[in-house]
């Protein structure tokens, strides 16, 4: 029975030393890997760097950072546009209750982002107690200047005021406003209703006024067309009447010529002119005998 053979000489062994540092750092890796002191910020984000919950005032930009364990920590803000819409009830300077809603839209820059996390954390507080009380007292304070009519005929003017109100109101708030845009003015059933039928009554009225209108004209139009034929038969008329002056005047002093050139010895040569020479054979009493007695005449 044989024996395999022990090599002649051992490994060599590896220092203590080595060991010691080779289990330093793999707990130096095990501990960095648990406590994490690295952070990514995202574009669109900034970080804010607090020590022992101290929030430090320069924000960080986009890009990867080394946190202090346990000392430091790194939050992500977000910097990009953010839109809260309020759903608000109000009353009109008449007393009509009107709702809306308003949508501001806005961004929280990198400068104030470590103000922003002192006083609110996140959005949704900041809206809470901030937004949305704002908007609903902005909204009331104008509403109350306009009645239910007005706020539908002067729409662009009471959105712009609401607008300006607004961006006033929220500017110590660490915020950059884009845009505050009012929904559509809803009033209550009766009162849209109201309005509907004195809509619908002002269209009849300015349907009767159209009609009157068209009636007016229509008889101005008869009146002129009267007048105008009456002044046409007038001028007709007077046309005539000058036009029978004219031929009377004419006549008469035709009539008027002729019978000074109707001499008595004319008038006999022309009797003569048509006589046949035949005597009448009866004559009436007291009638001349044609032509005697008034040769003497003709030859004068």
């Amino acid at each position: 029975m044989s024996f395999p053979q022990l090599p002649s000489q051992l490994p060599p062994r590896v220092p203590s030393g080595a060991i010691k540092i080779g289990v330093v750092a793999l707990g130096a890796v095990a501990i960095v890997a648990i406590l994490n002191p690295f952070y990514q910020i995202a574009s669109g984000y900034c970080g804010i760097l607090t020590n022992f919950g101290s929030v430090q005032p320069i924000a960080l930009e986009p890009g990867l950072h080394i946190a202090i364990p346990v000392y430091q920590k790194i939050i992500s803000v977000s910097t990009q546009p953010q839109t809260i819409t309020s759903h608000e009830q109000a009353a009109t300077h008449d007393l009509q209750d009107v709702r809306t809603s308003v949508s501001v839209t806005f961004h929280i820059a990198s400068a104030d982002a470590p103000g922003f996390f002192r006083d609110f954390r996140t959005l949704d507080v900041l809206a809470r107690r901030i937004i949305e009380p704002t908007v609903s007292n902005d909204v009331k304070a104008i509403t109350a200047n306009y009645n239910a009519e007005e706020l539908i005929t002067k729409r662009d003017l009471v959105d712009g005021q609401i607008k300006d109100l607004i961006i006033r109101s929220l500017q110590p708030y660490h915020l950059t406003i884009h845009s505050v845009n009012t929904a559509n003015f809803a009033f209550s059933t009766a009162y849209a209703q109201a309005i509907e039928a004195k809509q619908v009554a002002q269209q009849q009225a300015l349907q009767a006024q159209y009609t009157l209108q068209q009636t007016q004209i229509s008889a101005q139009a008869q009146v002129v067309q009267a007048k105008a034929q009456a002044d046409a038969a007038v001028a007709t008329a007077q046309g005539q009447a000058q036009a029978l002056l004219v031929t009377s005047q004419a006549q008469a002093k035709a009539n008027s010529l002729v019978s000074q050139s109707l001499t008595p010895a004319l008038l006999q040569q022309k009797a003569l002119d048509r006589w046949s020479g035949t005597m009448p054979t009866y004559l009436s009493a007291g009638a001349p005998l044609p032509f005697i007695g008034s040769m003497d005449s003709v030859q004068k």
